[in-house]
C-alpha cells in the first residue's frame, strides 16, 4: 500500500549540505571530535553550543558488568569504548544497541579513559540514540536524499521539467503521478522508513547554535531498569517465604 502523496513547491530551496550525515565535519569521525577539556569557539561551550555535531558510529558488541559498554566502529573504521554513565547506567538503551544498529551521540567527545583506549563517556542520555539500520545503509540514504530526493526527479520516470510531488511519509522521494508512486513503492517501502528517520538531521541547522539538540527520550529502557529494582526489592521477601 502506498503512502499518500504531499504536494511541494517545485522552486523550494535545498536544505543546507552541513546536515548531511555524509558530511566530516558535522558529523565526524572519532579523531575529528574535540577532547573533554576543549573549549574553542566551534566546539560545545556553557550550555550554548557555537556550532553543532553529532558521533555516528556502527555497534559491534554490547556487554552489562557495572554499566553498558558498546565496542562502536565509526565512519572510517575505528573501534572504540562507548561507556554509559547516565542516572540508569545505559538500561533505557539495553534493549536497542543490537550489533550492526547505529548509534549517534550529540557533542560527543573524546574521554581518556583509565585502563582502555580512548573513547565515549556517555552522561547524558538525551543526547544519545540508537537507530536499528547500519552505518552504511544510513550514510546511503542521507546520499540519496541530498543528491536525488533534493533535486526533486521523478523516481519512476527521471522527469524534471513538470511538477512533481513528494512521498508524504519521508519526504525524500518525488513523483509526477500516481502510477509512478505506485510502480517505485516495492523499492522504496524498504527505505522509506529510513529517510523518515534521518529528516530529524536534515532539517536542523547545524552551522548556528543557539540552544543545544536533544533525542526524543526513549521510554522502553525505564521498564527494564524498573523491572530490574522490582526484582532486587522483591528478592528478599521472596526468599523469606522460601523459609
Amino acid at each position: 500500500m502506498s503512502t499518500p502523496l504531499e504536494k511541494e513547491n517545485y522552486s523550494a530551496t535545498t536544505p543546507l549540505e552541513p546536515s548531511d550525515l555524509n558530511n566530516p565535519l558535522t558529523f565526524p569521525t572519532f579523531w575529528g571530535l574535540p577532547s573533554e577539556y576543549e573549549s574553542i569557539d566551534t566546539h560545545l561551550y556553557s550550555t550554548k553550543p557555537r556550532r553543532h555535531w553529532c558521533f555516528l558510529g556502527k555497534i559491534v558488541s554490547s556487554n552489562v558488568l557495572v554499566r553498558l559498554a558498546l565496542e562502536v566502529e565509526d565512519k572510517e573504521g575505528h573501534r572504540l569504548l562507548v561507556a554509559f554513565h547516565t542516572d540508569d547506567r545505559g538500561a533505557a538503551f539495553l534493549d536497542q544497541c543490537k550489533e550492526g544498529h547505529t548509534i549517534a551521540v550529540l557533542y560527543a567527545t573524546q574521554h581518556t579513559f583509565a585502563f582502555s583506549p580512548p573513547g565515549l563517556r556517555l552522561e547524558q542520555d538525551a543526547h544519545v540514540k540508537v537507530f536499528p539500520y547500519s552505518l552504511e545503509d544510513m550514510l546511503e540514504a542521507s546520499r540519496v536524499l541530498f543528491e536525488e530526493g533534493m533535486g526533486k526527479r521523478c523516481e519512476g520516470c527521471d522527469k524534471t521539467d513538470t511538477p512533481l510531488r513528494k512521498c508524504s511519509a519521508c519526504n525524500g522521494a518525488w513523483y509526477c503521478s500516481r502510477a509512478c508512486q505506485t510502480g517505485c513503492w516495492p523499492a522504496h517501502k524498504r527505505r522509506c522508513p529510513l529517510l523518515k528517520e534521518i529528516q530529524w538531521f536534515t532539517r536542523k541547522n547545524w552551522e548556528d547554535g543557539v540552544h543545544q539538540y536533544f533525542f526524543p527520550r526513549h521510554p522502553g529502557g525505564l521498564w527494564i531498569l524498573g523491572l530490574l529494582i522490582a526484582g532486587i526489592l522483591l528478592l528478599p521477601w521472596s526468599m523469606m517465604k522460601l523459609w
